[in-house]
């Protein structure tokens, strides 16, 4: 028993070192295809050795499986195998054995996946596709080799290929499906993302699977790829590879995502620096998603030469002899002596109008990236040909599609050098998770979204504006151009419609589209800005956005556009509450449009909206005017309609209440909830108030902070929490206005008066990409208005509040915006203390937030 405790730890000391001196090499040289190598022998050796401990006899053999199975065996990889064995008795009667030589190998500190298979069991093991696929790249480790041999001819041998196959290319789709659809994230796994390593394990399980062999070279061997094209897959292959061996080694555990933490890191260690444009960081990006490029492309030829085999019917296009339809994609002849390199735009053509043509074939396709090569000045110059550019964008179906199809063979960027110039540029904003590339073509997407009657139950409204648009290739170019002027440094929007108005000239857009398409452009955060930024209930509001507007079309644009922007940025930034935000303002815009009216005449209106709401509950106007005397003039300016209805309702006999009155109901639309707080005002409402939402986990997203004329403060909290699916909100509402109320009632305590960094914690990305911290108070004549613009964090609002309350600050206006990662906060007071230092008062803002 010692000796073999003292052969294990020989045996561990031994790999200990020699992986050491495998990194290390690795480090000076990043030669990745040999440490992959190296780091496999290396386990192959120890588990032989540890075989040999176990005293496991000739009944099984030992199995390398997986990327473990192909020698690829990263530095915190799964260490993946398979103990075959001749019968179920063998097992039965060397379980122990068996069990001892797995224990060995955790004690060793492998991450072990382990599994059992008998030869009999053949058949049942190929029926799991993750079982049959790990198999396809078994090899032999130690043990008896005439177990494995008969064990992996009789899997051959079952193995039905097409099947085998088809379920592969499915799987693929739902692991695209999965990670977001796309490669192009800013933090991708290079792993399982598409156009990462995975898809690359995908086509080496196919060749196995038909040719007998996983190496990408078999497909040289079989005339499905040209030796460039080997290359070139090879090269951007090993660029992965060596970017994940680095993520590995750099986080000390089985890191797969090039999250922002590390890109940095990774770039330094390959040889990237800093440049007056860019960090090496994005320079690395670059370098990466050129690899995603390229392995997505070849990814689509691969798969689709190895399944249109099981469809050889040919159905011939008419008016187009060098054509074919096959299995729903649209090919080219082998043999054909046409040429097509000023056809691209006419098969997308057919593409778009034919129902059946799915997408294109793998002639086809390498034709198409054969003729990005070739497109220059004069080809752009082709009036012929930039007519039918500009039809794709006409057509009623498949436009996205189109344009990513033409983004991926290197068409778009190829034929637009300024849309070439965005493909896979980064994006530094908190905001968007894709480059910008993909981010436009989200956009698109979204846009294409409205116009579908099948989907407009996801945006009732988009749908309608969508339907009302005379001609929707406007704003289809328009989200193609509203961010190609990203990443060059100045005002993007700006510099934006000046390359609409080049692209007017050279392809003859009649002179109002451009103008409409430039506008859109210049102005596409517009929108965005006034609804999340401005009160929405002020009219005056309306009608700045309305004179910039002009018009029910432009609003309607700008309105689809900014909706379909704010969705394509990430899953997260778009959410109920920024949908009633601009839907509120595209309403309120259009009424203003139909029937221009005053401010006075505006407030009228709002008004007799309210009281007709009230008259619904039985209120009428006697009963509640002397209490909008109390409230002021500014109060039918500050909130909108239905928020006056809801107060006046529950302050109806309360206006003169000595008693806190918290009440909560659910927002409009959906998401979050509305808190409203009505007591006399004193200086720590607020910041009370931001101290019980800390302290339960909630964050304001939104505040209205008002001063009535008698004295009162009526504040109304826009609140998220994080997870609604276990709240009972009838409880959560209850113990809000209980808690609540006592909060603002009892008397503050000085140790609750927190204002430190330590708990403003900012989010994982926000370090890496900074929103410059900005304070401005300006003064007029003692009437401060307060700006801060900042990363959201954790406790922000709370320790803003906390600087406020220090100053002893009361509030009489404040306007709360969190724009995912970024927050923008506007606050009004009254100050006539002698004392009060505003320099100091902005510094200690400013410390607070650095």
């Amino acid at each position: 028993m010692k000796s073999k405790q003292h052969d294990f730890r020989l045996i561990k000391k031994s790999y200990d070192a020699r992986f050491e001196q495998i990194k290390s090499q690795f480090l000076k040289q990043h030669n990745s295809s040999s440490f992959l190598k190296q780091n496999a022998k290396l386990c192959d050796d120890v588990l032989k050795q540890l075989w040999i401990l176990a005293n496991l006899n000739e009944s099984f053999c030992l199995v390398a499986v997986g990327g473990y199975g192909r020698k690829e065996l990263y530095p915190s990889s799964d260490i993946d195998i398979t103990i075959i064995s001749s019968s179920l008795d063998a097992i039965n009667t060397n379980n122990e054995i068996l069990e001892n030589f797995i224990q060995l190998c955790w004690d060793f500190g492998f991450n072990l996946g382990v599994s059992q298979r008998v030869i009999d069991e053949i058949p049942k093991d190929i029926k799991d596709i993750t079982i049959a696929t790990n198999l396809l790249e078994s090899r032999l480790i130690c043990g008896n080799p005439l177990i494995y041999e008969k064990y992996n001819k009789k899997f051959k041998k079952t193995l039905n290929i097409k099947k085998f196959i088809l379920a592969k290319v499915k799987e693929q789709t739902l692991r695209h499906q999965k990670f977001s659809k796309s490669g192009y994230l800013l933090e991708p796994n290079i792993k399982e993302s598409r156009g990462c390593l995975r898809d690359i394990h995908f086509i080496r399980w196919l060749c196995a699977a038909k040719y007998g062999d996983h190496s990408l070279k078999t497909l040289l061997n079989s005339n499905e790829i040209t030796k460039k094209q080997l290359n070139l897959i090879n090269f951007h292959y090993n660029k992965l590879i060596k970017r994940r061996i680095f993520l590995h080694i750099i986080t000390g555990h089985q890191e797969d995502r090039m999250l922002f933490d590390y890109q940095s890191k990774i770039a330094k260690d390959l040889g990237f620096k800093n440049s007056p444009d860019k960090k090496a960081s994005e320079y690395v990006m670059n370098s990466l998603y050129k690899s995603i490029r390229y392995i997505i492309l070849f990814n689509e030829i691969i798969t689709k030469k190895f399944t249109v085999e099981f469809n050889l019917t040919r159905k011939k296009v008419e008016g187009f002899s060098e054509l074919y339809l096959s299995n729903g994609l649209l090919e080219l002849n082998k043999n054909t002596k046409t040429d097509i390199s000023k056809k691209i735009f006419t098969y997308f053509h057919l593409y778009q109008r034919n129902p059946s043509i799915e997408g294109f074939g793998p002639n086809l396709i390498n034709s198409f990236i054969a003729t990005a090569n070739l497109i220059n000045k004069p080809y752009r110059a082709d009036e012929n040909i930039q007519k039918d550019f500009l039809q794709i964008f006409k057509e009623k179906q498949k436009v996205n599609r189109s344009l990513r199809l033409l983004n991926r063979y290197n068409i778009l960027g190829k034929f637009l050098p300024v849309f070439g110039k965005i493909i896979s540029q980064m994006q530094h904003d908190l905001f968007h998770i894709y480059t910008v590339d993909e981010h436009t073509l989200n956009v698109i997407d979204n846009l294409r979204r409205y116009s579908k009657a099948t989907l407009k139950h996801e945006s009732p409204e988009s749908y309608e504006a969508f339907k009302r648009l005379k001609n929707p290739s406007i704003l289809y170019l328009a989200g193609l151009f509203h961010d190609i002027a990203k990443g060059r440094g100045g005002d993007h929007s700006s510099l934006g419609e000046k390359e609409v108005h080049k692209f007017g000239r050279m392809f003859n857009l009649p002179a109002l589209e451009v103008e409409t398409i430039a506008w859109l452009v210049k102005n596409h955060l517009l929108m965005s800005n006034v609804a999340q930024k401005l009160d929405l209930a002020d009219p005056t509001v309306i009608r700045s956005f309305a004179d910039e507007v002009q018009n029910q079309e432009r609003l309607d644009l700008i309105f689809l556009l900014t909706t379909a922007d704010i969705r394509g940025t990430s899953h997260k930034v778009w959410n109920q509450w920024k949908s009633v935000l601009i839907n509120s303002l595209h309403q309120t815009t259009t009424k203003y449009l139909q029937n221009k009216v005053t401010n006075e005449q505006f407030v009228n209106q709002r008004v007799k909206q309210i009281q007709n709401n009230l008259i619904k509950y039985s209120i009428e106007p006697f009963m509640y005017q002397k209490n909008w005397t109390l409230m002021g003039d500014g109060y039918f300016t500050k909130f909108e309609a239905q928020e006056i209805s809801w107060h006046t309702r529950l302050l109806l006999s309360h206006a003169n209440t000595d008693k806190t009155i918290v009440r909560v109901r659910h927002q409009k639309g959906g998401q979050g909830i509305e808190v409203l707080v009505y007591t006399k005002d004193k200086n720590d409402i607020f910041y009370k108030t931001c101290h019980f939402f800390n302290e339960i986990s909630c964050e304001i997203s939104q505040a209205k902070i008002f001063t009535t004329n008698h004295n009162y403060a009526l504040n109304v909290f826009h609140v998220t929490y994080e997870d609604e699916s276990s709240l009972r909100f009838k409880d959560f509402f209850q113990y809000i206005e209980v808690n609540l109320t006592n909060k603002i009632d009892q008397e503050l305590n000085q140790d609750e008066i927190n204002i430190s960094k330590n708990l403003m914690k900012k989010s994982r990305q926000a370090n890496f990409h900074q929103i410059e911290d900005f304070v401005e108070l300006i003064n007029n004549n003692g009437l401060f208005h307060l700006q801060i613009k900042t990363s959201n964090r954790k406790a922000l609002l709370l320790s803003v509040a906390a600087v406020l309350k220090k100053y002893n600050i009361n509030l009489s206006n404040a306007k709360i915006t969190t724009m995912g990662e970024r927050v923008e906060d506007h606050f009004d007071f009254k100050n006539s203390d002698s004392q009060f230092e505003p320099k100091k008062f902005e510094n200690d803002l400013l410390s607070l937030l650095q």
